[in-house]
């Protein structure tokens, strides 16, 4: 007796939905590619989106084979894929994770730095009642470079880091930005999206407060030691 091929399967279940093979496709290079799906970003983002919805459980069970952990924050309209091992905010950790070392990411320390700060940040202006009808936090770049210094003990890097650092994080969906303004420029405009709530844990943050030590003078080269 031959058994049914996983792909004729998957086509029958696509086609029950109203969703094309190609969409299909689209989607999982989507997710695998960026590891997001926001309804708010593009026409094409939202129609992946919307057929995401349709398929949701058989999405979810397509990546859970290959170990990956499928997240769909509703309030806010978006998928966002983590990797085999990696620990999902707002969902148990895992008993024994199969970790693959090829897909996970290895982001930098300016990267995983902006992350922490960016996430206090969007939770200081959600207590004020700060957020706009995107469920962004709009923040100069001074004030996330002065709040960075004072958590983490690390300044933004130089202008060209500094824009691929910017442009990183866009990637990720984490914040937005206009593309006219210098990003030396002080007084720019950032906005932190929601979707870091779920890219950070509270834990994350609960721990970067508790570690928070008063801020040593800066000694300049050439001074002498106290």
């Amino acid at each position: 007796m031959t058994e049914p091929r996983l792909g004729a399967l998957l086509d029958e279940e696509l086609e029950r939905r109203g969703v094309r093979v190609e969409a299909f496709r689209q989607l999982v290079g989507r997710l695998l590619g960026l590891s997001i799906v926001h309804r708010e970003d593009s026409a094409i983002e939202r129609q992946l989106y919307d057929d995401a919805v349709r398929i949701e459980g058989l999405l979810t069970d397509w990546f859970e084979v290959a170990g990956f952990r499928l997240l769909h924050e509703r309030h806010q309209g978006y998928f966002r894929l983590y990797p085999p091992g990696a620990r999902v905010p707002g969902l148990p950790d895992e008993d024994d994770p199969t970790v693959v070392e090829a897909v996970r990411a290895r982001p930098s320390a300016d990267f995983v730095a902006c992350c922490l700060v960016l996430r206090l940040l969007y939770g200081e202006c959600l207590r004020q009642g700060a957020i706009n009808e995107r469920n962004e936090a709009l923040v100069t770049v001074e004030h996330l470079g002065s709040t960075l210094l004072a958590h983490m003990r690390r300044a933004l890097p130089a202008k060209t880091a500094r824009e691929k650092l910017f442009a990183d994080l866009k990637r990720a969906r984490l914040i937005d930005y206009r593309a006219d303004p210098q990003v030396e420029d002080a007084d720019a405009l950032i906005a932190i999206r929601g979707t870091i709530l779920q890219f950070v844990s509270d834990s994350a943050v609960e721990a970067l407060l508790g570690d928070v030590k008063p801020q040593p003078a800066v000694q300049r080269e050439g001074d002498d030691e106290a």
